[in-house]
């Protein structure tokens, strides 16, 4: 059956219904097709600088703190980053901001004209609708996220500016290899000779140095050449005659360290009062995102065992001050349940657990069983989806208690969407 092709004046939904029914894949690796497709409508033809950033964890924070940095000099900014929670637009900004269904739709009409017979999945269509739309806004500076590993996701077309790696750890095991030295030498295919390359990971495996090494990237480590302090309300951050005494921001210290170093690398680092007001005011969606005080309800997407035991440490602040911790979780089937659970399991006093509808989704039995292996767990409750399990929690939550709902890109949305309505 031959597809309709949607056109300039079809909605947004129509076009990205659209894109999820041409590729018979989610994630297709390798280059080629999208180079093709970028070349023949001049998409890497820009006069924008682009720093890719790839990581673990801590991808979208660090690109959000660099963000707010560099707008706060005057400069104009696109960024891009995956997934969104709530709705498409959320995966493209120009100038902190999202931008009207148009821009989307007009970036697709121009894909869809220059990839004459090359398919692309639909995070292809999405990285090249980017480049579209910063090249057309002509913007400054372009952070782009890597979506899966580095070296062979659709971003790493560009040539950078600067690459940035955040953090290294298990993750997307079937594609990057089940070893942290596997997944380093993947992500470290966003170096490029001769180019800064700031690793924020604090235990960097050898492959990912070995590899900057051989092709002459100009690589900043954490631990060597810049370091940063946690201290209970502030953290220091120090990278050659720069020594910062800063509060603590709401995202991780680790990712505001590294998002700082990168800007010092390319002589762009603001002033320490403006990093102050800068940070003071960083918020990200979904990073322990507080959706109500009274009851006391908190989000995150925590998915893999690292992104659990940051989220671990925020809840263990609210253990020690005589909170109880009640976590809702619910997750993907291809995630490492029992290393999410057994990150935070010490810290929880009572389980609920949903299942996520949805191809990839799991459920709550699935994720009672995981936990049950981890250790005895008495007061567990099992729900369809997280609404219902909202609609039952919130009305009997006592003051003494802390709700925590995680596990999940679609978790967070859930929790959102309820708090909406």
């Amino acid at each position: 059956m031959t597809k309709t092709i949607p056109s300039q004046s079809s909605s947004l939904d129509d076009w990205l219904c659209y894109l999820e029914s041409v590729h018979p894949a989610n994630i297709e690796m390798g280059l080629e097709r999208v180079n093709n497709v970028a070349n023949n409508i001049g998409l890497l033809n820009t006069s924008s600088k682009i720093i890719l950033i790839a990581g673990t964890n801590g991808k979208g924070t660090t690109a959000r703190c660099l963000e707010s940095l560099l707008l706060a000099q005057g400069f104009s900014v696109g960024t891009y980053a995956s997934p969104h929670l709530i709705r498409y637009n959320e995966r493209v900004r120009v100038n902190g901001e999202e931008l009207a269904d148009q821009f989307h739709v007009d970036a697709f009409n121009l894909l869809e004209q220059g990839r004459k017979d090359t398919p692309l999945t639909y995070f292809e269509y999405g990285t090249l609708g980017a480049l579209a739309i910063f090249k057309r806004c002509n913007v400054d500076y372009v952070l782009l996220e890597v979506g899966l590993g580095g070296r062979f996701d659709a971003t790493n077309i560009v040539t950078p500016f600067a690459s940035v790696i955040t953090t290294i750890d298990l993750d997307h095991k079937e594609y990057l290899g089940d070893t942290r030295e596997l997944v380093a030498y993947d992500k470290a295919g966003i170096f490029r000779e001769n180019t800064p390359a700031i690793i924020g990971d604090l235990n960097i495996p050898h492959t990912m140095t070995d590899y900057g090494k051989k092709i002459n990237a100009n690589m900043v480590l954490s631990g060597s050449d810049f370091i940063f302090k946690e201290n209970t309300e502030s953290f220091n951050w120090q990278y050659k005659e720069h020594n910062f005494e800063l509060a603590k921001p709401a995202i991780p210290c680790q990712n505001a360290a590294t998002a700082l170093t990168v800007l010092c690398v390319l002589d762009l680092l603001p002033s320490e009062q403006i990093v102050k007001n800068c940070l003071a005011d960083l918020v990200v969606e979904g990073r322990f995102q507080q959706l109500s005080s009274e009851p006391l309800v908190f989000t995150d997407v925590a998915h893999n065992p690292e992104s659990a035991r940051y989220l671990a440490n925020k809840l263990l602040s609210f253990k020690d001050k005589g909170f109880k911790i009640h976590a809702l979780a619910a997750m993907l089937a291809d995630k490492d349940k029992a290393g999410v659970l057994k990150e935070v399991s010490h810290l929880v006093d009572e389980w609920s657990l949903a299942s996520l509808n949805g191809p990839r989704g799991d459920t709550a039995s699935n994720l009672e069983s995981a936990l049950q292996n981890i250790s005895d767990h008495n007061i567990m409750h099992g729900y369809n989806s997280v609404a219902e399990a909202l609609s039952v929690i919130l009305p009997k939550q006592k003051n003494d208690t802390v709700l925590i709902v995680f596990g999940s890109f679609f978790t967070v949305a859930g929790a959102i969407n309820y708090f909406k309505k």
